[in-house]
């Protein structure tokens, strides 16, 4: 039966309106999902939660089914330098997981509805907010008005609630494609390891959805075909990044059209809301999805906003706890696309200290896994990574026969431009593109 009153309306059923509607509940509140669709999308979404995303939703009472998820020990970077591979383990053993976008929304939206607290209306549309008085329509059905005291935007990147607050937001600057393809009966390199091949226009991902299933996502550049189709284009830049049999199951996926597509739009993750109105998820903002944090950051985002008092205070605190994956996220997709002298040669620096330093593995894996806020720790291993590389960078100049002085001085500035990149951006590299591209 629907009430003229909540404690709160959550806009969105997907995996943080679900768990910012459980993690209120959980607190005594009565909660208002309204959600658009009927049934979970299917759609190339996320599917990785780090082990932090794992607590939450343990603290949350929410089960993932056994049968639909895949336990995750950590990643397996496939360098392009030649070398062996470097295994990056997941932080204190603890694995993540991988599920389907579709299961997860399932699993959370049982939760949600099951919970005594919720109320879960699908098939809705919410036509505005105002002064914390949603009016939303149920199929055919009168518009309804309900007043509430928080309103919580869970709809993703094109959240009402974010508009409403910002009628003109800066947009989202759109970095790169990212192909999804579902090949079946191909091992991985290790299995229990999502595994990240660098060494094309971008970096290949691949990990397992069940016992037949691998997902690979290949991030692509944005730019426009120049003389072929695109699955010629992956075919020939992706399938020799990868094992051979990974490369035979995508050569036959391309050749059977089995494609999705999604968008890398990023958006710095610094507006959470104002007031009454508070934003979660996607709709907060998005990073790169190279590092697999979409899903985790919603969870958390869910978390610490229902044991907040304020929105503001929920965005303080969010944003400290964001801004070193954010940065990461950035760094490493500029690491792996952009093809200048620099960048190779931190790259070249970057695989040269994991391999060497299990401190740096583990404190790479930290932040990547949200378990490391602080941007000392992030600063710390970019510094150790661009003070070896500009080194050899000196020492390569040197044997060239450059002047000392200007080899110094070129190079200083380069990596001094590189790292003040780093420092600032948090939302989308500003590098040129590889020449080779679509």
């Amino acid at each position: 039966m629907s009430r003229a009153a909540y404690d709160v309306a959550v806009l969105g059923a997907g995996p943080a309106g679900c768990a910012a509607a459980l993690a209120h509940a959980r607190r005594g509140l009565s909660v208002l999902v309204l959600e658009a669709a009927r049934r979970p999308p299917v759609r190339l979404a996320g599917e990785w939660i780090h082990p932090t995303g794992l607590d939450a939703l343990h603290r949350l009472g929410v089960d993932l089914p056994a049968a639909r998820t895949m336990p995750a020990l950590g990643f397996v970077l496939h360098p392009d330098d030649g070398g062996p591979p470097i295994t990056l383990p997941c932080p204190d053993g603890k694995p993540a997981a991988v599920i389907r976008h579709e299961d997860l929304v399932t699993a959370l939206r049982a939760g949600a509805s099951g919970h005594p607290g919720v109320t879960l209306a699908l098939g809705t549309r919410v036509r505005s907010v105002e002064h914390t008085t949603v009016t939303y329509t149920q199929g055919t059905g009168p518009a309804r008005h309900v007043r509430v005291r928080r309103v919580i935007g869970a709809e993703g990147q094109t959240s009402l609630v974010r508009r409403a607050l910002r009628p003109a937001p800066a947009p989202a600057a759109m970095v790169s494609r990212t192909a999804g393809v579902l090949v079946r009966g191909a091992p991985l390199p290790v299995e229990g390891y999502g595994h990240l091949f660098a060494g094309g226009p971008g970096p290949a991902l691949a990990y397992r959805l069940d016992r037949d299933t691998v997902r690979l996502a290949l991030d692509v550049p944005v730019l426009p075909l120049r003389s072929e189709p695109l699955p010629a284009f992956l075919r020939r830049c992706y399938t020799p990044l990868l094992p051979e049999d990974l490369a035979r199951a995508l050569h036959d996926a391309l050749a059977h059209g089995g494609l999705q597509w999604a968008v890398s739009r990023l958006r710095p993750r610094d507006f959470h809301g104002r007031g009454p109105y508070a934003l979660v998820g996607d709709a907060v903002g998005t990073c790169h999805p190279l590092t697999a944090s979409g899903l985790t950051f919603a969870l958390r985002d869910a978390e610490c906003l229902a044991h907040t008092r304020t929105v503001r205070g929920h965005g303080r605190r969010r944003r400290a706890a964001g801004r070193a994956g954010e940065h990461l996220a950035a760094a490493l997709h500029r690491i792996f696309c952009d093809p200048g002298r620099t960048t190779a040669e931190l790259r070249r620096s970057m695989y040269a200290v994991l391999r060497e330093s299990a401190g740096e593995r583990e404190r790479m894996m930290r932040v990547l896994c949200a378990e490391e806020h602080r941007t000392t720790a992030l600063t710390g291993a970019v510094l150790h990574v661009a003070v070896r590389a500009l080194g050899e960078r000196l020492g390569v100049d040197v044997r060239e026969g450059h002047p000392a002085w200007r080899a110094r001085g070129r190079a200083c500035a380069e990596y001094a431009a590189w790292l003040w990149w780093m420092c600032r951006n948090r939302s989308h590299p500003e590098h040129p593109s590889p020449a080779d591209t679509p």
